[in-house]
């Protein structure tokens, strides 16, 4: 499907989706594998703050493979969360 085709804006307009997922870039993602001990070190909380958004774009990156390989999904829809 093409992202300005009709048929792509009538399906936009008529559906409510709940439960989209969890953001990743938003709430962070570093911050839900390590203990909340490992950032009273400064030295370690500043290298896992510049890692966080490495590792969010490496997941996004994964989840476009899964959309480009899937047939039945349109690869250019990025409102799914796999």
């Amino acid at each position: 499907m093409y992202v300005n085709s009709l048929y792509a804006k009538m399906l936009q307009s008529s559906e409510q989706r709940k439960n989209m997922g969890f953001d990743y870039g938003t709430d962070g993602l570093v911050n839900k594998f390590f203990s909340r001990r490992m950032y009273l070190n400064p030295r370690i909380e500043e290298f896992l703050n510049k890692m966080s958004p490495a590792i969010v774009e490496m997941t996004e990156s994964v989840k476009k493979i899964q959309f480009y390989t899937n047939f039945t999904i349109d690869k250019n829809d990025r409102r799914l969360s796999i």
